[in-house]
């Protein structure tokens, strides 16, 4: 079975740049994108149905849970197969939101699921929520209640896969063959330079 990924960061982490290097090393994001329209193609590298049932599970921007976590368990290992019976390729996910459900994730997925966290200081994460106008005056409580759900899963000493968004952009190279190899890509030379080259460009920090 192809080896399975989730991304875990805050809003404005620096995740929808690891996600945009996976996609360009050939894994399988779950395409559509949320946001994508003709002509062009999002750069958040969110499954579109994911993203949906994330906001409808947890209430954005209050982010109060509204489902159990039974059918949130069965809803993402129906997705994953979906994903993997459409390309055979290393196959996983991208949301903020991924975190609040990360133990349905490892649940449905199986233990061997690759967990990747964008890490970048909170701090920050909150400016860039500030920044962008994004959730007036839920910046705070919202990236908060995200890094604490990331922190516990540390706590409880589930592997986490810990690229620092500072190092991504100041060596995209190094960052582009370390994805590969957590989720079980043998990307060729020009995936890799197009990895590269999606950070050096504006990629944001989704």
């Amino acid at each position: 079975m192809p080896r399975r990924f989730a991304i875990l960061g805050l809003y404005n982490s620096g995740s929808s740049a690891l996600a945009g290097m996976l996609h360009r090393l050939g894994a399988n994001l779950g395409p559509p994108f949320w946001g994508d329209r003709p002509g062009r193609q999002s750069n958040v590298y969110e499954a579109g149905d994911l993203a949906q049932k994330l906001r409808d599970w947890w209430a954005e921007p209050r982010l109060v849970e509204q489902v159990g976590r039974d059918e949130r368990t069965a809803w993402l290992g129906a997705w994953i197969q979906r994903q993997e019976d459409r390309r055979p390729a290393p196959a996983g996910a991208k949301h903020p939101l991924l975190a609040l459900c990360a133990r349905e994730v490892l649940g449905a997925w199986g233990g061997e699921t690759r967990i990747i966290w964008s890490w970048r200081p909170l701090a920050e994460s909150v400016a860039g929520l500030t920044r962008r106008g994004w959730f007036p005056g839920r910046e705070v409580a919202m990236q908060q209640q995200v890094w604490d759900a990331i922190e516990s899963l540390q706590r409880e000493g589930v592997p986490l896969d810990v690229l620092d968004w500072r190092e991504t952009q100041r060596d995209p190279a190094t960052a582009a063959t370390r994805l590969a190899g957590i989720a079980g890509l043998e990307p060729d030379a020009s995936q890799l330079a197009e990895a590269v080259r999606f950070v050096r460009a504006p990629a944001g920090a989704g």
